[in-house]
């Protein structure tokens, strides 16, 4: 262990001398387990399975999710998660401006989110997903009596009495693996989970239908032009104009194309760049900041096939097992790195620069050719698919 870490390592070494866990799990069944995940959207998403895995195991156990205020909407209906409670961390998210040593130090004694934690009495487990000084730290400050967490990555294994090793592996099953520690055996796919209303899929099923052609099949494309690091966004004119091309060619085999933007307030600007890119007589609209979350999630169930970049889309899409392109390039520079952690098997596809230019992100991207080409062929898987279960 090197000087730097073993200097993030001892704050939380020293406080576990404090709090010497008072719960063993090997031996009787806990009342409560708290599940920490408060970082970004596709950090939650990928968490959703250990849920499963968790009730499976533990079916009279109290489940808690302690996530970012702005992941709520990901666990909504989640019949696995008993309560959500929001813990607005700030750090490894991007939705907490100031994650600064002094602002982590405030929130983690002076947070009312910690205080209420506090009043509850404890929980009998905590994980810690992503593994930190931090995360082992609130754990104590909660009163949890048994803690796990990850060796190898933020820190904070010295506080907890389980850990796994960190390795880069898919984030899901990576998750599991702290179900597992627990005796979890019976694991669902490592997959994000959502679920959804009746009201929310006959809301997008209302949407999707608003510019649907009579008497064609109609290919709905799910579009998400932005990223959580505008880094990893591909330019939202070249999205446009790989548009058009798709459109094109599926209307010159016969079928009927729906485009649809999604995204956030932040996002409307970058979705408007696309459709002037693609050109009038295409049919692409936007949604982004028109909609909830819950409803992009009904959108992307209800999509043929989705275009995505590295962001939270991709990530839902997979929740619905849609067939999807995810664009990978920018300040990505390993997309086979990127795939073990982030992607997912097929329909699944990623496409990268053949070859990266170094310390030049903006010129790292694949051809849009290439982008084109692949969202034509799950476009012709699924309609094998569909007519093999017909």
């Amino acid at each position: 262990m090197g000087w730097k870490n073993l200097l993030i390592e001892t704050p939380a070494w020293m406080m576990s001398r404090f709090y010497p866990p008072r719960f063993d799990p090997h031996r009787a069944t806990p009342r409560s387990i708290l599940v920490l995940r408060p970082n970004d959207f596709g950090e939650l998403l990928t968490t959703t399975p250990l849920f499963e895995s968790l009730r499976k195991r533990f079916p009279n156990t109290r489940l808690v999710a302690g996530v970012g205020s702005w992941g709520r909407p990901i666990l909504e209906n989640n019949p696995f998660v008993d309560e959500i409670v929001e813990i607005d961390a700030p750090w490894n998210n991007k939705l907490v401006e100031d994650r600064s040593h002094r602002n982590v130090l405030r929130f983690l004694w002076n947070s009312p989110q910690v205080a209420a934690l506090r009043k509850r009495g404890g929980f009998d487990v905590g994980i810690d997903v992503l593994g930190s000084y931090m995360g082992a730290i609130l754990m104590m400050r909660a009163g949890v009596r048994y803690r796990i967490g990850v060796r190898g990555y933020r820190g904070g294994y010295s506080g907890c009495q389980e850990y796994i090793e960190f390795a880069r592996r898919q984030c899901g099953r990576a998750a599991l693996a702290q179900g597992e520690l627990l005796g979890a055996t019976a694991l669902p796919e490592a997959r994000p989970q959502l679920f959804l209303t009746d009201d929310e899929r006959a809301l997008a099923a209302k949407i999707w239908s608003a510019d649907a052609a009579s008497g064609r099949r109609t290919v709905r494309v799910l579009v998400g032009v932005g990223a959580g690091v505008p880094t990893k966004a591909w330019d939202a004119r070249e999205a446009g104009m790989a548009l058009a091309r798709v459109a094109r060619t599926l209307e010159q085999s016969g079928d009927a194309c729906d485009i649809l933007i999604v995204g956030s307030e932040a996002d409307r600007t970058r979705a408007a760049e696309a459709i002037a890119a693609a050109g009038a007589g295409v049919p692409i609209r936007s949604v982004a900041g028109d909609v909830s979350m819950r409803t992009v999630f009904a959108l992307a169930e209800g999509a043929s096939v989705v275009l995505s970049n590295s962001s939270m889309l991709m990530h839902v899409a997979a929740a619905f097992h849609r067939p999807t392109v995810a664009v990978i390039g920018g300040s990505v520079t390993r997309p086979e790195v990127h795939d073990a952690i982030w992607g997912y098997p097929p329909p699944y596809r990623s496409v990268a620069p053949v070859q990266y230019i170094p310390g030049e992100h903006a010129k790292n991207w694949p051809e849009r050719e290439r982008v084109v080409q692949a969202l034509l062929d799950l476009v012709e898987v699924q309609r094998a698919h569909l007519h093999a279960a017909a």
